[in-house]
């Protein structure tokens, strides 16, 4: 019996440790995906204000641009921000509001602290060096990570390969919660 017992425990903690991770070694320190776009569903919660908005969100070197519409697919509002600096947002009026970076218009307009210049990485699963890999998948692709004091979970990938793109990913950092759903990547 206490055999049978310790073959159990060690099945489990067999199935608990962390993976060979090679994959996740690639993608540590792996430079952003320089350009991609996606489209999704984003709900952002602040204490006790949330939105729930679409979004089509195209990234490149110099310019990343983020359309976010309303539950029957109307434009509410655009953001650019130019890599070298500079950031405006559009709203369905016409009228414009512009800051140093996406982060600042998003605290400014919104109230919402985002860590717009690092969503690249983050929803790309590329994470960089310095940050804190908690848990890995099977694959070795991140799972749960903390960089610059957010948690990043990665709750689903678009498939079973070791470098499908994520599908569903929280983030979050003490009141702020984001979550993003993809439906669509085109890397």
């Amino acid at each position: 019996m206490r055999a049978l017992l310790l073959v159990c425990v060690m099945a489990l903690a067999a199935c608990a440790t962390v993976p060979d991770s090679q994959p996740a070694l690639a993608l540590r320190g792996a430079p952003e995906l320089p350009r991609f776009q996606l489209e999704g569903r984003l709900q952002v919660r602040d204490g006790e204000r949330s939105a729930a908005v679409g979004v089509y969100w195209e990234h490149a070197p110099e310019l990343d641009s983020w359309l976010f519409t309303g539950p029957l697919g109307q434009g509410l509002a655009r953001i650019e921000s130019k890599a070298g600096g500079g950031a405006r947002m559009i709203l369905s009026d016409g009228s414009q509001v512009s800051a140093g970076t996406a982060a600042e218009l998003a605290e400014s307009v919104l109230g919402v602290g985002a860590p717009l210049a690092e969503l690249p990485r983050w929803v790309t699963a590329r994470v960089r060096p310095h940050a804190e890999v908690r848990a890995l998948d099977a694959l070795g692709r991140p799972l749960k990570v903390i960089d610059g004091g957010w948690t990043i979970d990665y709750v689903d990938y678009v498939g079973e390969a070791p470098d499908d793109l994520p599908r569903k990913i929280d983030i979050h950092r003490g009141d702020t919660r984001l979550r993003l759903i993809v439906d669509s990547w085109n890397p």
